[in-house]
C-alpha cells in the first residue's frame, strides 16, 4: 500500500473533520436531551459518542464549540448547569426527525416539539428521553473534560447511567437485545448514514490463545492468501497433527487454492492439513 502522509497541523479544521468523520464510521448516534435552569428543554444529536465502562456504566459524547464563534452550544451549557441528561438511541424510523433536531434553534426553542418527538418521562432525573426511541439512558454527569478552547474543539461529557429504559419489543425471551429489532442507525461522512441491522455478520472469537501468524509457514504467509484468511489459521488454538495425504502433494499455487477453498467453508483443520502436507513434502 502507498499512504499519503498528512500532518493535521497543515490542514484546516474542515479538512481534518472530513478525514475523521469519513474514516471513523459508522459512529453511533446519541440523541441527547437536556434542560437549562429555566426548565427549557433541548434535544440534539451527537455522533462523537460511545460507551466507556460498565462498572459504573459510563457513556460519553463530545459536543464541540461552535466552528464559527468558538462558543459553547446549548447542550454543553445545559449539562454544565444541571448535571443531568438523557441519551436516546436513534433507529431508522426516526432518522429524519433526528436530522431536523440538529438545526441550530435558539436556546429557548424546544427541539422535541420542532422535530415532532414525544417526551418520555424519566425516573431519576428531570430530563425526558425520546419516546420514539426503543432504548433510553438516564444519565447523571460524571465529568466534563475540555479538549481545547478553539472553534470546533471538543468537550468530552461523561455520564453515569442511572436508569435504562428498553422497549419490550426489542427484547428476546431471555431479555437480551435483539440486534435486528433495535435497528440502530450509524453516522458516516457527509450526508451518509448506515442501518446497522443490514450490515450485521457473525465472527467467532478464538476459544483460547491462537497460535499466531508467526506459526504459519512462510510459503503460505507470503502467498496470495488474504489477511482475514491467514487470521483463521492463526486463530487455531493448536496446530493439528499431520495426517499424510498424497492428494495435497501439489505445487504451491494449487495448495494455496486448496487452503482458500477449505477456509471459505470454515474447514480450518483441513486447511492446516494442506499446509502441513505441502510443508513436509517441500522441506
Amino acid at each position: 500500500m502507498k499512504f499519503l502522509k498528512i500532518n493535521p497541523e497543515d490542514n484546516s479544521v474542515k479538512e481534518n473533520y472530513h478525514f475523521m468523520i469519513s474514516a471513523i464510521a459508522p459512529r453511533p448516534i446519541a440523541l441527547v436531551g437536556s434542560r437549562d435552569k429555566k426548565n427549557n428543554f433541548n434535544l440534539a444529536p451527537f455522533s462523537f459518542f460511545n460507551a466507556f465502562g460498565a462498572n459504573p456504566p459510563i457513556v460519553g459524547f463530545s459536543p464541540t464549540l461552535s466552528g464559527r464563534t468558538g462558543l459553547p452550544k446549548d447542550t454543553l451549557i445545559n449539562i454544565s448547569e444541571t448535571k443531568e441528561f438523557t441519551i436516546s438511541i436513534v433507529n431508522s424510523l426516526m432518522v429524519e426527525q433526528t436530522s431536523l433536531a440538529s438545526s441550530e434553534y435558539d436556546s429557548s426553542i424546544d427541539e422535541f416539539v420542532k422535530a415532532g418527538f414525544s417526551k418520555y418521562s424519566s425516573e431519576k432525573i428531570n430530563v425526558p428521553g425520546v419516546e420514539e426511541s426503543s432504548f433510553i439512558m438516564e444519565c447523571k454527569l460524571h465529568k466534563i473534560i475540555p479538549l481545547g478552547e478553539k472553534p470546533a474543539s471538543g468537550n468530552l461529557i461523561l455520564g453515569e447511567i442511572v436508569c435504562f429504559h428498553i422497549d419490550n419489543n426489542i427484547l428476546s425471551e431471555d431479555n437480551k437485545i435483539d440486534l435486528y429489532k433495535i435497528d440502530q442507525v450509524g453516522r458516516a461522512g457527509g450526508n451518509y448514514y448506515s442501518e446497522i441491522k443490514k450490515s450485521l455478520f457473525t465472527l467467532e472469537k478464538p476459544a483460547g490463545i491462537g497460535v499466531g501468524f508467526d506459526k504459519i509457514p512462510s510459503a503460505f504467509l507470503n502467498s496470495k492468501l488474504m489477511g482475514n484468511e491467514l487470521a483463521k489459521l492463526a486463530s487455531s488454538i493448536n496446530i493439528p497433527m499431520i495426517k499424510e495425504n498424497q492428494k495435497f502433494n501439489v505445487a504451491l499455487p494449487l495448495a494455496v487454492d486448496f487452503v482458500r477453498l477449505f477456509l471459505s467453508e470454515n474447514k480450518v483443520s483441513d486447511a492446516w492439513q494442506v499446509i502441513l502436507n505441502w510443508n513436509k513434502n517441500n522441506e
